[in-house]
């Protein structure tokens, strides 16, 4: 994300300017997580909190998917986006397992492999897959962009923001935010630091949606 007067930046992660504690918080826009959530649109599956648009083919319902498979595929891809901050830049690094560099590359062309369920089921998400992934770059550029939380990263937002977090500081070291794109602003928690946002456009609403995933996550904790 954009850097801020108040804010320190290593990587995507988020600290106070000035501040010796390790709390931060990251803002990442992830594909193949959006993903998981266009499947629920493109099949009409509800599952809370996102539950507010309409029944559709059913196509992956069809095949077995259901709120425990989707939840479990959701940590699943989490996991998997912790992976690929563990590989080398460099691909000759022969420090690196072979099986693991497979492992991220499978997940990267497919991520319908850390999916649990049936072959069927993980068929069709390689269908959904490969009408969603020419765009993903797009929306990437998009909901990061000027127009999308960018906006909200102002320096004066962020002070608020991190004011906002100070009660969670001691029972939640990090947090992960994963914006989706979603019809309405959405938030879920996925312990132990993770959540998925979709963002609301005001700063002020976003903020509350932070503090919202960390009071989820320090009552999982």
């Amino acid at each position: 994300m954009s850097g801020s007067a108040c804010v320190n930046e290593a990587g995507d992660r988020l600290f106070l300017a000035g501040s010796t504690e390790q709390f931060h918080w990251t803002e990442d826009a992830f594909p193949p997580l959006d993903f998981c959530v266009q499947t629920l649109k493109r099949d009409g599956l509800r599952i809370h909190p996102f539950d507010e648009h309409p029944d559709r083919d059913s196509s992956l319902r069809n095949r077995g998917l259901n709120a425990e498979v989707w939840r479990q595929w959701v940590a699943s891809v989490i996991a998997h986006s912790e992976l690929l901050s563990q590989v080398p830049a460099s691909p000759a690094d022969g420090r690196t397992d072979p099986r693991f560099l497979a492992e991220v590359a499978e997940f990267l062309r497919r991520p319908s492999s850390a999916c649990p369920g049936s072959d069927g089921l993980r068929g069709r998400l390689d269908e959904m897959w490969a009408e969603y992934e020419p765009t993903a770059d797009a929306w990437k550029r998009a909901i990061t962009g000027p127009e999308g939380v960018r906006r909200m990263g102002r320096p004066a937002d962020q002070r608020r923001r991190w004011q906002a977090l100070q009660p969670f500081h001691s029972r939640v070291a990090t947090i992960q935010v994963f914006l989706v794109s979603y019809p309405a602003p959405v938030v879920m928690a996925s312990s132990p630091t993770a959540c998925l946002i979709a963002p609301d456009r005001d700063p002020a609403a976003y903020t509350q949606q932070v503090v919202a995933a960390a009071k989820s996550l320090a009552a999982a904790a």
